[in-house]
């Protein structure tokens, strides 16, 4: 087990670029545990600090992902905070920023990058993909990612017909309750907050090979580089998943897919009053995957508003949509008012057949483990942050599958 865990495993995905998508992109597979060759086509890597001072403004609240473990290092910090993050990007420095990228690579010494050159031959088999290099080198990998300026790997291909979005990234205000369950990313350009969806990735994908697509049509600079970031970590994760499990990009899990990339502390809701570091960070992210609310543009910000109590008409719909049981509940308990306390045990009770120790551990909890306030009272009502942790706590909402469109899978 020891020399078979010792042996060099051949590379399953190749990433083709140079810049910060390029870069998010291969250390995510290798955070992954892809086997993974980048193959940097210029002289430099990370051309982005290699120009002048950089001054960041954007991405209020929203830094997360290798993005956010990049500023982290830039300050020397152990910890995570977005305020540090607003600091270290006000005063971007390119040097610090290049060392704390390879100081992220040496961490993963089985990733192998090859320094300028370029790919001069792209084939495909049943199975893989061969691409030449300059230097004679050739790699077979399972799957490829084009983050190259000038769509090098593509060109060398017969790319079939498929129906791909003319616009950009959607804004969060602009999502569907169903399109916000297939999230994968999000992040600013220039002043804008923008999201990435599964379907923005598989647009351009074909036959494993993925490319990035509309974001070579952005406007390159100080205020979508946190975006390129974002997407290349998120184009890594979906590649490295075809790539580990040699599968094709209509058999991805979503939900795995999404779990592995908050293994590895992707944003994935565009919500800008929740902070990375707020206790309950994963369970509301997890609500917002399983589409349960939509939030509003607020002071300039996108915000959940997290301590607004639900109401029955908010959840009654999605519930119903998973759980055949909750229809039932519903029918005999329904109210236009918010719900309280007694309602949420009641129909937690109801649809996964549980007693009463469910109320008596709540109680126990309620302060050590659950880190609410105040005190437990039956008709107390209760916010969309303790209904994103009851959920995550007992219920299945997060794993149920879905489909590309983000509806449920029956």
């Amino acid at each position: 087990m020891v020399l078979w865990a010792q042996k060099k495993q051949k590379p399953r995905l190749l990433v083709y670029g140079s810049d910060i998508t390029a870069f998010s992109a291969a250390l995510q597979a290798a955070k992954s545990n892809v086997p993974t060759i980048w193959v940097v086509d210029e002289e430099n890597m990370l051309p982005e600090f290699r120009k002048g001072p950089l001054k960041i403004n954007n991405n209020e609240f929203l830094d997360a992902g290798i993005w956010m473990e990049l500023l982290m290092k830039m300050a020397m910090s152990n910890t995570t905070s977005d305020s540090l993050a607003q600091v270290v990007k006000k005063d971007f420095n390119n040097q610090l920023a290049w060392n704390a990228a390879e100081k992220m690579l040496s961490a993963f010494p089985d990733l192998k990058i090859v320094k300028n050159q370029q790919a001069i031959k792209v084939t495909r088999n049943k199975r893989n993909w061969a691409v030449q290099l300059s230097n004679k080198e050739q790699y077979v990998v399972h799957s490829l990612i084009d983050a190259s300026h000038n769509s090098d790997l593509v060109k060398q291909v017969v790319w079939k017909e498929k129906s791909t979005p003319s616009t950009s990234f959607l804004k969060p205000e602009e999502l569907t309750l169903a399109l916000s369950r297939t999230t994968l990313g999000v992040a600013a350009l220039d002043t804008d907050v923008r999201m990435i969806l599964l379907k923005d990735i598989l647009s351009f994908e074909q036959d494993n090979l993925f490319d990035v697509g509309l974001l070579r049509k952005l406007k390159k600079g100080e205020g979508s580089i946190a975006f390129q970031s974002v997407y290349g970590q998120v184009l890594g994760a979906t590649a490295g998943f075809v790539a580990f499990f040699k599968t094709e990009s209509k058999q991805i899990d979503v939900r795995k897919l999404q779990t592995e990339l908050m293994t590895y502390k992707m944003r994935m809701m565009p919500y800008q009053d929740v902070l990375f570091t707020n206790v309950h960070y994963q369970s509301l992210q997890k609500l917002f995957l399983t589409g349960f609310f939509l939030g509003e543009n607020k002071d300039g910000k996108y915000q959940l508003n997290a301590d607004d109590y639900v109401q029955f008409s908010e959840i009654k719909a999605v519930m119903n949509d998973m759980y055949t049981r909750s229809q039932l509940w519903f029918l005999d308990n329904f109210r236009e008012d918010d719900m309280q306390w007694k309602d949420l045990l009641s129909l937690i009770k109801f649809i996964f057949f549980r007693g009463d120790e469910v109320e008596k551990q709540l109680v126990k909890d309620w302060t050590s483990k659950r880190k609410f306030e105040g005190q437990y009272q039956a008709e107390q009502r209760f916010t969309k942050t303790q209904f994103a942790v009851m959920t995550d706590l007992y219920s299945d909402s997060f794993a149920k599958g879905i489909k590309e469109d983000g509806s449920f899978k029956k």
